[in-house]
């Protein structure tokens, strides 16, 4: 199943004051994303295991860690059903390109042993 998001990925630096308490713009994010991804929800792919492809569009590609951009996108596919439990991906990959629009692809599949 691949997603694409048009929307600015949050850094994770962004999302929390201190460790546990979500900043206002993390919040409205959340809400941001939820609708974002509604209308991908009848393509879920359930499964025991995932192995997913973060992809990230990024004005301010040389400031941007890739990394500090993952977590609040993972947390909104769990929380939207599109993973079972993040603690159930084994393998991720992480990509940044420069772009002139901010934007998200996901791509998640089972994952698959190597034999």
């Amino acid at each position: 199943m691949k997603i694409a998001i048009p929307i600015k990925p949050m850094s994770i630096n962004a999302c929390f004051q201190g460790r546990r308490f979500k900043t206002p713009a993390y919040k409205q994010y959340d809400r941001s994303l939820d609708l974002l991804l509604m209308p991908f929800k009848r393509d879920i792919v359930k499964c025991d295991w995932y192995e997913v492809f973060y992809t990230f569009y990024l004005k301010n590609f040389g400031m941007t860690d890739g990394d500090n951009c993952v977590k609040a996108c993972q947390d909104a596919l769990v929380r939207n059903g599109f993973l079972s439990d993040d603690r159930r991906i084994k393998r991720f990959h992480v990509e940044k390109f420069k772009a002139d629009v901010d934007g998200i692809e996901v791509e998640i599949l089972p994952y698959m042993e190597a034999e």
